[in-house]
């Protein structure tokens, strides 16, 4: 993404407004080159790359960036690795971006424009309503590869994440299965492509540069130096700024606008106008609980995982706790992805060289970033709460929390995220029991004042045991 931002500062350069830097790429990289994406945003302008205030190879970079491809099945190209540790798709964001500006210097208003769509169940053509924002970002694209699913042309509907050769110099970046339409690197450029336009749209001041929007965005500082305002939180912004059931209305009308335009039409046959919204709900409700309910995780490739000693014993599931910790040691929360997964890695040589474990011994852990890391995950058997590793998750929030708590957003996405994702994903029973480490064996873990947080949480019960002394203790 640095890269990214340099090249667009040196555009920047040549021209006066951010709309008419967008103008330029649109037409020059044609990152936009499907009719649909050109019925929303306008026609492309075929024309050889002429960007001549930049260098060949960075000309040659953003041309090859713009266009998402796959090789093969399992290396992603036109993604970029973010300093927050996710990986996006330049083409999504920069629609996203372009949209928004466009909307707002042509007054377009999220309703129009009206299109005629194909007939109804009633044989009576139809209005749709068609979002520029939304359909150039995430719903077109949605539509379609529940489409492909559908018609059994592609295995997965979503995803998948992937690895990339390289934290420090990433160069290529590689899947971890088999492609869908929209794999999670897409995804990510859409939603931050939404949220990025959206900002352009209602701001009435708007950054000057792209360049400095992206800086802010992608970095600490955050959008209007609110640091919460960053890409390490898009999956709460995106559900504060697009409802469920807008987002649903956008798949299908958008599914509706391909049928119209013969776009995909051998996609279409035996789709019936009941079974297009049908495909729209499902398209919704999937996206919306794997991206947007359940937390953003970063897998064990990305914070730089050693490998696993020996085998790992496979999890029987759903389980039925969950077993909440402190790391204590590192005693300070962390704020960014470099130090979370420096933290991580410092974790796993502790335990896999100081204690002669396998692994890490958590499953997964919380850092301040808004990001939850990839432990031992959601099949494998843990070591993190003694005698009990295999009957639950072992949850840990990096820093010490004797006195003090977590961000308030850690435990939202903890209590309401993390919790209610399992319970879906048929990992933890709906009957769920919650304990803090020191229920379970002789440790100060979670800490005194995370404890008694976690004591008002839906779930958590009260344990009763018989001390070395002879005594009864319930806590």
């Amino acid at each position: 993404m640095d890269t990214v931002i340099e090249i667009l500062n040196d555009v920047e350069f040549h021209f006066k407004t951010p709309d008419l830097i967008m103008a330029q790429l649109y037409q020059e990289l044609e990152f936009c080159n499907s009719k649909v994406c050109q019925f929303v945003l306008g026609p492309v302008i075929s024309r050889t790359l002429d960007l001549p205030y930049l260098s060949k190879a960075k000309r040659t970079f953003f041309k090859n960036l713009v266009n998402h491809t796959f090789d093969g099945s399992e290396v992603e190209h036109g993604v970029v690795l973010t300093p927050d540790g996710t990986t996006v798709s330049i083409s999504h964001l920069l629609a996203g971006i372009a949209a928004g500006l466009k909307m707002k210097n042509e007054l377009i208003l999220p309703e129009n424009p009206l299109i005629t769509g194909p007939p109804n169940s009633s044989g009576e053509e139809s209005q749709l309503s068609l979002d520029p924002l939304i359909s150039s970002t995430i719903s077109m694209d949605l539509g379609m590869t529940f489409l492909l699913f559908y018609s059994k042309q592609s295995q997965e509907a979503l995803g998948p994440n992937g690895c990339w050769d390289s934290i420090s110099e990433p160069h290529t970046f590689i899947l971890m299965g088999p492609p869908s339409y929209m794999p999670d690197a897409v995804i990510n450029g859409a939603m931050d492509g939404f949220i990025l336009g959206t900002y352009l749209l209602e701001k009435v001041d708007p950054p000057f540069n792209i360049s400095v929007l992206l800086n802010d965005y992608y970095g600490s500082k955050g959008l209007n130096g609110e640091e919460k305002i960053r890409s390490n939180f898009r999956r709460k912004f995106f559900a504060a700024l697009l409802s469920k059931e807008k987002l649903q209305e956008q798949v299908e009308n958008a599914l509706r606008l391909l049928w119209k335009m013969n776009e995909a039409s051998s996609l279409f046959e035996g789709i019936t106008d009941k079974k297009l919204t049908y495909l729209a709900k499902q398209a919704v409700d999937e996206f919306m609980t794997m991206y947007v309910e359940c937390p953003a995780i970063i897998p064990r490739c990305i914070w730089g995982a050693r490998p696993y000693k020996g085998t790992p014993t496979q999890l029987k599931l759903p389980l039925g706790f969950v077993y909440i910790h402190h790391t204590s040691t590192p005693s300070k929360p962390c704020q960014n992805f470099s130090t979370c997964a420096a933290d991580m890695r410092s974790m796993q040589r502790f335990h896999q060289d100081d204690r002669g474990w396998d692994d890490i011994g958590y499953s997964f852990v919380f850092g301040s970033d808004g990001y939850l890391y990839q432990g031992r995950g959601w099949h494998w058997v843990g070591a993190h709460t003694r005698g009990y590793n295999s009957k639950g998750y072992g949850i840990s929030f990096i820093g010490d929390y004797m006195k003090v708590l977590p961000d308030f957003y850690e435990l939202e996405l903890m209590k309401n995220n993390f919790i209610q994702c399992a319970v879906k994903g048929a990992r933890l029973q709906a009957n769920y029991t919650i304990h803090g480490h020191r229920q379970m064996v002789p440790t100060l873990c979670p800490g005194d004042r995370l404890f008694q947080e976690i004591e008002t949480w839906k779930g958590f019960k009260t344990r009763c045991f018989i001390d070395k002394d002879g005594n009864k203790l319930c806590i």
